[in-house]
């Protein structure tokens, strides 16, 4: 099944809350519809999760998702939930693409 939305390298440490507590965590690629952590963590498809995103200029901005798919001691795909202009306006920012 194709991606709606390209994915763009986004190396950044968060800290990952979801009903199985809080870990540190990093995001590897990002795109308008979601993104990909590395952990060696396992969460279940379809778990709820938050996190806070902070872009270079030092503005914060706290994101929701929940697990579309997980890959055992390597990781897994978060699909963006509840996305208010607020994070569409900062996607935009961060993205590659936007500049057009």
């Amino acid at each position: 099944m194709p991606r709606k939305h390209d994915r763009y390298p986004f190396l950044v440490e968060i800290v990952l809350h979801s009903a199985s507590g809080r870990r540190s965590v990093r995001i590897s690629d990002i795109s308008r519809g979601g993104c990909y952590i590395d952990t060696i963590s396992t969460l279940m498809n379809g778990e709820p999760v938050s996190f806070e995103l902070v872009h270079p200029n030092g503005d914060r901005l706290a994101f929701a998702g929940e697990v579309c798919y997980s890959f055992e001691q390597q990781g897994f795909g978060v699909k963006f939930t509840d996305l208010g202009d607020a994070q569409l306006e900062f996607l935009e920012r961060i993205l590659p693409d936007s500049a057009s």
